[in-house]
């Protein structure tokens, strides 16, 4: 009896074992997939005729490409602003710095020394600074 039992168990380990193999092999199926695989390689390997150069030069650009907005001020130069301190003797005291005729001031030249004002001119501009009392306004009335 024994034997039986064993050999029965023998038998259905085997039973299971032919049982599991076939279903893998029904499931893989791989005779059909081979086929489709050879397929694709197939279509792969076919010779594709691609756009013309010319045709692609003629296409807009997909990307849109953005731009930050650069803040002008910080672009620029500052402005300088020239203040006009004192004349003595043929020289002009303009932002705290000691000036003769036809010296260079940023892009200005001092052309002209006057009893109350100065003028400076750059290639394309002239600036006549006058002398300003700490206590002047910037406006001046004038009554008739």
């Amino acid at each position: 009896m024994k034997n039986i039992i064993k050999h029965s168990k023998q038998l259905f380990i085997l039973l299971a074992l032919c049982s599991s193999f076939s279903f893998a092999a029904s499931s893989l199926n791989l005779g059909n997939d081979t086929k489709e695989y050879d397929k694709i390689f197939e279509k792969i390997s076919e010779t594709r005729i691609g756009i013309n150069p010319r045709e692609i030069d003629k296409i807009k650009n997909p990307f849109i490409v953005i731009y930050k907005n650069v803040d002008s001020n910080k672009t620029k130069k500052p402005k300088i602003i020239y203040n006009l301190d004192a004349i003595f003797d043929n020289k002009a005291m303009i932002n705290k710095k000691w000036y003769k005729k036809y010296s260079k001031i940023g892009v200005y030249k001092l052309v002209k020394i006057k009893n109350h004002s100065v003028l400076l001119r750059s290639a394309n501009k002239s600036k006549e600074l006058f002398i300003r009392k700490d206590n002047e306004s910037k406006i001046k009335f004038s009554t008739k």
